[in-house]
């Protein structure tokens, strides 16, 4: 079998050029992002921290009432 090098060579810079301009795309995606993931994330916690405090509140507001 008769392997041309030059399409060898043509695939192996097409995918070596894929992955690398992945990584650059991710590292820009996380640099821009990180900052509302971390905001997102606090809301959240914050969100379900209040809601269990809610939630402890209003079972034992039933509890008063029986």
């Amino acid at each position: 079998m008769d392997i041309n090098s030059h399409v060898l060579l043509l695939f192996a810079n097409a995918f070596l050029t894929t992955a690398l301009s992945v990584v650059i795309v991710g590292v820009i995606l996380l640099r821009e992002y990180r900052p509302t993931i971390r905001r997102l994330k606090d809301e959240a916690a914050a969100s379900s921290s209040a809601d269990t405090t809610n939630h402890n509140k209003t079972s034992s507001d039933l509890r008063d009432l029986s």
